[in-house]
């Protein structure tokens, strides 16, 4: 059972089976350690057997997270009314990005968004949600660390190796991440603009009821505008700390997201 769970879920519930005889223990011990900083010289980076084995370890854990994040998603759009469907959206569509790009970038994207959340619930209403950010929190440092583990084990420079490869098949997240964060981040600024323009027109203009369809639609549309922008925020650190290239395309990318995040948050403190 615990093997389906995402490995921040599951540190020190699980007993590591032995190894074949010959075989190095560096693979097999895919998490970080729980205790103390993380230093260079505790992550050695492994290569040719170990880089197979360490690489399926972290490509399983990653399809872990696409199932949890999935039926998360699907949870909100069930109880949409109490929990935010544009929400439950943005999560099914992060899940099914985990079985697309088994890539240690993808953690990048799963600390962008639970941190995100736990801003989201300590601005919120309730003590409650404020002591659940706290625990966003925590996870976020731990899903970042996961990041820094499979990067200094040598994940991520074995990714850009591949790229230069003639044969064989690249691996897709350095292919797509630059264009896709770019490319995404870009149509949000423009949606956010529009649904701006269209908020002033309809609540200053027509002054609709909250419970009216147009009402209904703008809210879901600029909910999951920010769910998004999150994602994509999240993709195109994910590039830039990973040296995905075209570098400039990341840049780009990061600087949309970023002015889309200040305008969210601007709009959020004024409104």
């Amino acid at each position: 059972m615990t093997d389906e769970l995402p490995t921040w879920m599951t540190e020190g519930t699980t007993e590591r089976e032995p190894l074949p005889q010959g075989e190095s223990d560096t693979a097999a011990n895919v998490e970080p350690p729980i205790e103390g900083a993380l230093e260079e010289e505790k992550i050695p980076a492994v290569s040719g057997p170990d880089m197979a084995a360490l690489q399926e370890a972290m490509s399983r854990d990653i399809r872990s997270w696409g199932k949890w994040l999935i039926g998360l998603g699907v949870l909100h759009l069930i109880a949409a009314g109490k929990l935010d469907a544009s929400w439950g959206v943005m999560l099914v569509l992060l899940g099914a990005m985990s079985f697309l790009f088994t890539s240690p970038s993808m953690y990048v994207l799963y600390a962008v968004t639970m941190a995100w959340a736990g801003i989201s619930n300590l601005l919120g209403d309730g003590w409650g949600w404020s002591i659940f950010a706290l625990f966003q929190f925590y996870l976020t440092f731990k899903i970042a660390r996961q990041y820094y583990f499979f990067r200094k084990a040598g994940l991520v420079e074995a990714e850009r190796e591949a790229m230069q490869e003639s044969e064989g098949k690249r691996p897709i997240a350095p292919r797509l991440f630059p264009w896709l964060g770019l490319v995404g981040s870009a149509l949000l600024l423009l949606l956010l603009i529009i649904l701006f323009v269209a908020g002033v027109v309809l609540f200053g203009f027509y002054e609709v009821s909250e419970e009216s369809t147009a009402t209904l639609i703008w809210e879901f549309s600029f909910s999951f505008t920010i769910a998004m922008t999150v994602v994509f925020w999240g993709m195109n650190l994910a590039s830039i700390i990973s040296k995905y290239r075209p570098r400039i395309l990341a840049g780009l990318g990061f600087f949309f997201s970023t002015v889309t995040v200040i305008l969210l948050l601007i709009l959020y403190f004024t409104a």
